[in-house]
């Protein structure tokens, strides 16, 4: 028969994997290994099976028990990422990972050993063919995908509020082939970014330019195209800047991985906003960090904007001027992204519907997307795409492209 007082005597010795039974499902599994009366018994079985349900692991167990060791957060898995010698944990957690097993293996049968036909009417799950992972397969999940929040996607963002990272489930699938004709600022990038991820001397960099015009997403495309070597991407907001400290904290202990992060739509306004915090980070903190980088975008070439008030009242306008360039000059790389020509404007068009495979003749692609920019009162690569998606749903439905925003 099963022994699940040994079963039972392992799961309470659990140390290095300790937390995997804070989880509902696989605390309800341990507390029935202690062979409750039969009321107790149902009540934890039906915690079980619907934790199984819920993760769809009501036929393979393992997936269940696997998803929850390859994202546990535990010093094994802390030292693992940081590179370190784990030699002296390996017997450890050789042991717990076999409990974790058999655990993952028990099925109803086995609880009607003791049980009898008391359990007959219970929901039924099965063990399935899986397997949870072994040392070595740990060991290289956490090199290649991390652990904890880490291990749950390629991007995250700083919850203030909270003081902790969450990880970005819905990521901006933009590639970098799908962005149109800033190549000098794409060829920019990417040097420095691979330059990062090769360990070689890299910069912090400030993507400066008119709104619309792929800062942002240029950022994500490089994230989606390198995310496979180790590219993670932490997005924080300039409220979070004073907490760059323990930002720096969290990104450093996963060596395994190297971080943008970064900071969307930058500017201050001098004398209301402490911009202290970004400047120290930018001169030292960081770049003592071997695995981060900053990249910021802004509107602004010099990121603090001047309060005209306080200005009137400056003595040396010089010092405040050099002061709101300072900031700014602090990034080691910054790439200029300025808005489209009429000429440009329809080359972005033209590349957006290629890649969807719509071809419009010159005269008609020319015609509306002068009309569109003016519509809109301006050019940029985010109003390409607008009119991109409104053109292949007119194509689509097999309507006249050159009538869109005709005027009667």
């Amino acid at each position: 028969m099963t022994d699940f007082s040994s079963i039972s005597l392992g799961a309470a010795a659990l140390s290095l994997f300790k937390n995997t039974k804070n989880d509902a499902g696989i605390d309800a599994l341990v507390k029935m290994c202690l062979l409750p009366d039969i009321r107790e018994l149902a009540e934890l079985w039906a915690e079980y099976y619907r934790a199984l349900c819920a993760e769809g692991c009501e036929d393979n167990c393992a997936e269940y028990f696997a998803a929850r060791i390859l994202s546990d957060e535990n010093p094994l898995s802390a030292r693992m990422a940081c590179g370190e010698n784990v030699d002296s944990l390996k017997e450890t957690a050789r042991r717990e990972l076999k409990l974790l097993g058999t655990l993952a293996r028990l099925e109803p049968a086995h609880f009607a050993e003791y049980y009898k036909d008391g359990v007959k009417a219970f929901p039924k799950w099965k063990a399935g063919k899986g397997r949870v992972p072994d040392f070595k397969q740990l060991e290289d999940s956490i090199k290649s995908k991390g652990y904890g929040v880490f291990a749950k996607s390629v991007a995250y963002s700083y919850d203030v509020k909270e003081k902790k990272l969450v990880p970005v489930e819905n990521i901006n699938p933009v590639r970098l082939a799908d962005l149109k004709l800033y190549d000098d600022c794409k060829e920019a990038i990417v040097e420095n970014t691979l330059n990062f991820l090769d360990g070689l001397p890299a910069n912090n960099v400030l993507l400066y330019g008119d709104r619309g015009t792929g800062k942002s997403s240029m950022v994500h495309a490089v994230l989606n195209e390198y995310s496979s070597r180790g590219l993670r991407l932490l997005e924080v907001s300039k409220a979070a800047i004073s907490d760059f400290p323990k930002v720096f904290k969290l990104v450093e202990k996963m060596k395994c991985f190297r971080f943008i992060i970064f900071i969307d739509d930058l500017t201050f306004v001098e004398g209301t906003d402490d911009y202290a915090e970004l400047k120290a980070a930018l001169e030292g903190s960081v770049s003592r960090l071997d695995n981060a980088l900053i990249y910021a975008t802004s509107n602004r070439r010099h990121l603090v904007k001047e309060n005209y008030e306080g200005s009137m009242n400056d003595m040396h306008v010089n010092d405040t001027v050099q002061e709101q360039m300072s900031l700014s000059d602090r990034f080691g790389l910054t790439v200029t992204f300025l808005s489209p020509d009429k000429r440009e404007f329809a080359a972005i068009l033209s590349g957006i519907l290629a890649d969807r495979n719509i071809e419009l003749d010159g005269a008609t692609l020319s015609l509306v997307a002068e009309r569109y920019a003016l519509g809109k009162g301006g050019r940029s690569g985010r109003a390409a795409k607008q009119l991109a998606d409104m053109i292949e749903s007119r194509v689509r439905r097999g309507q006249a492209v050159a009538e869109i925003f005709r005027k009667d």
